[in-house]
């Protein structure tokens, strides 16, 4: 019997960039889990207390994404709504798209290509 090592776990690396003064884009690189999303919900927290009108979160670079990181989505929809912001996700990949429609959360969340599709 073969033995094969755990996959690398990439952690999570995240860029923020704002296209306009109040769009916060917020590119999620690696896995989006129980161990990350701590992370993530800082950053949003962040964009939100600094008055963003749209965060848009790119999980076009996002490998994992856990029953953790779907909540921290979800509660971050939440949360902009009741600041008057609009959250949106950006060019899920593939694996990530599948755990977005399995779980109904594609419903919720809107998801667009590009970060210009979605300020269209």
């Amino acid at each position: 019997m073969t033995q094969h090592p755990a996959p690398h776990r990439t952690g999570l690396t995240l860029r923020v960039h704002q296209t306009a003064p109040a769009t916060y884009v917020i590119e999620v690189a690696g896995d989006l889990d129980h161990r990350t999303t701590d992370q993530l919900d800082a950053v949003i927290h962040h964009a939100l207390a600094a008055k963003a009108v749209a965060v848009l979160v790119d999980l076009g670079p996002t490998v994992l994404l856990d029953s953790s990181g779907l909540n921290s989505l979800v509660a971050a929809h939440h949360a902009a709504t009741r600041a008057h912001a609009r959250l949106a996700l950006i060019a899920p990949s593939t694996t990530v798209h599948r755990m977005l429609a399995t779980t109904g959360v594609d419903q919720v969340l809107p998801a667009f290509p590009t970060v210009a599709a979605a300020l269209a």
